[in-house]
């Protein structure tokens, strides 16, 4: 079951990885070309996988450090009400029945069935010795610490994202707020 959420997941990452390099392209590429290079860039991370998981692993962290601080920077220029942003995550709510859909969404984004999978299996990796008991305990304590950093800065990307959206709507109230994958860069 696991496997298929995972799969499930992939699909919408290819998808806006190829809808990605389509408006970054200024449309020039189309989106099975978009496709067909996310492709490519998971056999790159398969090679990089090669010369070893840590190497793998420096490699996706600069790729999330460079997203961060675009998306952060994004945010930032776009200007959101903070305090309306630290207490709504201090006093979650949602506002209308309309809110629902996408606040579901959000939980599903920052808490990705992939991730957690990932993580647990990036233990694996770890040369613990299973039938010592510290060290078991040792690499569980710092699985849980790097899956709480990873969750961590997930939720601050999708907070990012999500005020931005929302700043452009209050900054726009007379215009169509009906984005979809392709006019999301409008907003972002």
């Amino acid at each position: 079951m696991t496997e298929v959420a995972i799969i499930g997941s992939d699909i919408q990452e290819v998808i806006g990885s190829a809808t990605a390099i389509y408006i970054l392209s200024n449309k020039l590429i189309p989106l099975w070309a978009g496709a067909l290079i996310t492709i490519l860039d998971s056999l790159l991370f398969l090679f990089i996988h090669y010369w070893g998981v840590r190497k793998l692993e420096a490699f996706f962290l600069f790729l999330i450090l460079v997203m961060t601080v675009c998306f952060v920077a994004n945010m930032v220029s776009s200007d959101p009400d903070y305090s309306e942003m630290l207490y709504g995550t201090i006093v979650p709510t949602i506002p209308s029945k309309e809110a629902l859909t996408p606040a579901l969404g959000l939980v599903g984004c920052v808490i990705m069935p992939h991730n957690l999978y990932l993580h647990s299996a990036l233990v694996l990796t770890r040369k613990v010795d299973p039938k010592r008991k510290r060290q078991v305990h040792e690499a569980n304590i710092y699985n849980n610490i790097e899956s709480a950093i990873s969750l961590f800065i997930s939720f601050i990307i999708n907070t990012a994202v999500i005020s931005t959206f929302a700043s452009y709507v209050a900054q726009k109230p007379d215009v169509n707020h009906d984005l979809d994958l392709l006019q999301a860069s409008d907003a972002l």
